[in-house]
């Protein structure tokens, strides 16, 4: 049996988004903006942990920032 928790809930939020976009934050971050069937827009950027100290951690929002 698979572990699920709250992560995995996180991520899965992006199954079925296609990549649209993708650049470089202000702050040197790998960028994408998608789009999601049922969510619209979302962007994720790459970052080392939820602080945003380094790459590795995928930030999610619903992309009415970009």
């Amino acid at each position: 049996m698979s572990r699920h928790n709250v992560q995995d809930e996180y991520y899965e939020q992006l199954v079925g988004s296609k990549i649209a976009q993708f650049w470089t934050s202000d702050d040197g971050f790998p960028t994408f903006g998608l789009v999601h069937p049922e969510h619209g827009a979302m962007v994720i950027e790459v970052s080392c942990d939820p602080e945003g100290n380094n790459e590795g951690f995928l930030f999610i929002s619903d992309g009415s920032e970009s």
